[in-house]
């Protein structure tokens, strides 16, 4: 199991402006609900859809709750395919901390 950084929310909004994804992997419909501005629904199931971005791409990850099990496995798989600028924001609540 790798580990995936967790991160500020203020750090995460620099990658963000500096062209990092922000990705929300929560279903559809949660997504479709309310998500963060720029943020893009992903599922852990479809997580190797971003494997056609550069391996320096920076990812910030976030779920439901801090400790989302998807947002661990999605970031791990990113990880383990040569990926090193994973981070998890945790619950998307963070964002406005």
């Amino acid at each position: 199991m790798f580990n995936v950084q967790k991160i500020a929310p203020q750090k995460a909004k620099k990658l963000v402006e500096k062209g990092g994804l922000l990705i929300d992997v929560r279903s559809p419909v949660l997504y479709r609900d309310g998500t963060l501005p720029n943020a893009i629904n992903v599922s852990l199931r479809n997580v190797s859809t971003l494997f056609k971005h550069p391996k320096q791409t920076s990812f910030i990850l976030f779920g439901e709750t801090d400790d989302d099990e998807d947002v661990k496995a999605a970031g791990n798989y990113l990880v383990q395919f040569g990926y090193t600028n994973v981070f998890t924001l945790g619950s998307k609540d963070n964002w406005s901390k």
